[in-house]
């Protein structure tokens, strides 16, 4: 599940909604999610073109491949640009939702329609880079720590390389020279070379060598880059957040944020919202606020959740961020100005990370737990529309040129 690197260069991403953190990941019970363990298919993505969409199967070393006309709609990007793609982790369903009309248009309970694309043990989160040409599979069978490249104009593994620790996910640097991995499974992250996919080298933590394992995935969920080029990744085991500017490849000084954070939210295709990247803490139930001008922590006193596992923005409403909890089975809207949660809003279950559209006007979350996806609006924070019966444990949603990530 990748994202756009600014509100220009972005060619068209995945959004995952997962139960685990930047893809679609989970147990194999609904009922309990712990990070690090995947089940189920969980992974789409779309490539260049907008007519084709990718999902990763964690029971099957394969990527199948499905054509978007399938479903009725049109060849033009304008056209994909309005549909959500919803995908059932336990039922293999693909669920297609006009968003101009907020209608579901199209389901397909059989999605292996194309050609499928063998990849590495336990394919999980996928990135797509910014040009749509290049696909990002991250294989994280234990004992491979690999990722494999496709290549989206022919559809064939081009690549499968090693050396990672549980490679969770890969992101694009703005300059398109270099991918960064998240090895949430060691203290460092790794460095690809895009041009000859190597890898380039390690940016470890402070304190750990280089190629020190994390245990209990002590290491790194994801790498996000914001709109400047800087990149946070945060640090499980430690409290930490590794800063590092991928425009000049240097270290910043890290930042301290609360007990075990998940990620740090700071990549979205929006180019009016601020520098402020929030960071779900899940061992003290708080979530931090990182002002990027800085970058400097603002708070780490917001009261979260045990399992958040997403936040969104938008355009429209620039200093707001919605916060996925998955045990409080709520979405809290966040005044990142202030540092204070205004509301919540109630989904009737299990939030597992959510989709905003690419005019910012909708957050689209799955409510895994009650086979529903909820779309909200921003602008009056409320529930406007419910999808019912979508498939047994919705947890992925696809929005081209929107607001797309996983956990």
């Amino acid at each position: 599940m990748n994202e756009a690197l600014n509100g220009s260069g972005w060619a068209g991403s995945l959004l995952a909604m997962c139960l685990f953190g930047v893809t679609a990941c989970g147990t194999s019970d609904p009922g309990k999610t712990e990070p690090g363990s995947v089940t189920g298919v969980h992974m789409a993505e779309l490539n260049d073109d907008f007519t084709k969409v990718y999902l990763s199967s964690t029971d099957k070393s394969q990527i199948a491949v499905i054509d978007a006309t399938e479903f009725g709609t049109d060849h033009s990007p304008e056209a994909l640009l309005q549909r959500a793609y919803v995908v059932s982790r336990d039922s293999g369903e693909v669920d297609v939702i006009d968003l101009r009309t907020l209608e579901l248009v199209g389901k397909r309970s059989d999605y292996q329609i194309h050609q499928l694309i063998n990849v590495g043990s336990h394919p999980t989160h996928m990135s797509l880079s910014p040009r749509g040409d290049l696909l990002a599979v991250m294989d994280e069978e234990e004992g491979s720590g690999a990722v494999s490249f496709i290549d989206t104009k022919t559809e064939i593994e081009t690549k499968r390389l090693s050396g990672f620790y549980t490679p969770h996910f890969l992101r694009y640097a703005p300059d398109g020279l270099f991918g960064y991995v998240a090895n949430i499974g060691a203290h460092h992250l790794t460095r690809v070379d895009l041009d000859t996919l190597e890898i380039d080298g390690e940016i470890p933590l402070d304190g750990f060598p280089d190629y020190t394992e994390a245990p209990d995935e002590g290491g790194f969920g994801d790498a996000q880059i914001d709109s400047t080029g800087m990149l946070y990744a945060a640090h499980a085991a430690t409290g930490r957040v590794l800063v590092y500017d991928t425009l000049t490849r240097t270290k910043r000084t890290e930042l301290k944020v609360g007990n075990r954070p998940w990620m740090a939210y700071a990549q979205h295709p929006f180019t009016n919202v601020p520098l402020r990247h929030l960071v779900p803490n899940f061992g003290d139930r708080t979530v931090s606020i990182i002002n990027g001008n800085g970058p400097k922590v603002m708070t780490s006193s917001l009261p979260g959740d045990e399992e958040a596992y997403g936040v969104n923005y938008t355009s429209m409403a620039p200093d707001k961020a919605f916060i996925m909890n998955r045990i409080r089975e709520d979405v809290a809207v966040v005044d990142t100005s202030t540092g204070e949660i205004k509301t919540r809003i109630p989904v009737g279950g299990n939030t597992e990370t959510a989709a905003t559209t690419a005019d910012g006007r909708w957050v689209i979350a799955a409510v895994s737990s009650s086979n529903s996806v909820v779309v909200i609006d921003v602008m009056t924070d409320t529930v406007i529309k419910t999808f019912k019966n979508l498939g047994k444990y919705p947890w992925s949603v696809t929005i081209p040129q929107g607001q797309n990530y996983c956990h």
